[in-house]
């Protein structure tokens, strides 16, 4: 694979190094532990199991870059992520490297020049109220992968604890 360069290329080399620490600790995982409802309390449905997790990671992901493309005007095609067959950690995995070449072949490969030029200068607002422009989206989906990781990491603490 060659290097991304650039300020858009380092922003989706650390998001694609974000994921394949993510996948570094679904490997570590049976399928059990996959599916298991560790937090039942919870009113956020995403946060339930590191399946849900791992889905809404996934879902995210898509919807990132797909907030920059519609603020581009560029509609791209993607899966749905609530329609993807994620019942164990593999297809978990597959369908993280998916989303991940998903954002640099849209961004980076066909769309560089045109995010490149309008990083700062076009703002949107998310579905949950927030504005942002190219760089702050991209920089959040790299701290989200992260914070999802964490998250299943202490997720993986509490089942051994219980097990």
């Amino acid at each position: 694979m060659y290097e991304l360069e650039g300020g858009l290329g380092a922003i989706l080399a650390e998001y694609k190094k974000a994921s394949e620490e993510f996948i570094f600790v679904l490997n570590s995982i049976s399928q059990k532990d996959f599916t298991k409802i560790v937090d039942e309390k919870t009113t956020d449905e995403d946060c339930r199991s590191i399946q849900t997790i791992t889905r809404h990671v996934i879902r995210s992901g898509y919807g990132y870059a797909n907030y920059i493309l519609n603020a581009l005007g560029i509609t791209a095609e993607f899966p749905i992520a609530d329609e993807m067959e994620i019942e164990k950690a593999e297809d978990a995995i597959n369908e993280i490297r998916k989303m991940i070449e998903y954002n640099i072949h849209n961004l980076y490969e066909i769309n560089q020049g045109k995010v490149e030029a309008n990083m700062f200068s076009i703002e949107f607002t998310t579905r949950w109220g927030e504005d942002f422009n190219f760089e702050q989206i991209l920089e959040h989906a790299v701290v989200h992968i992260l914070r999802h990781r964490r998250q299943i990491e202490k997720f993986i603490r509490i089942m051994k604890t219980i097990n």
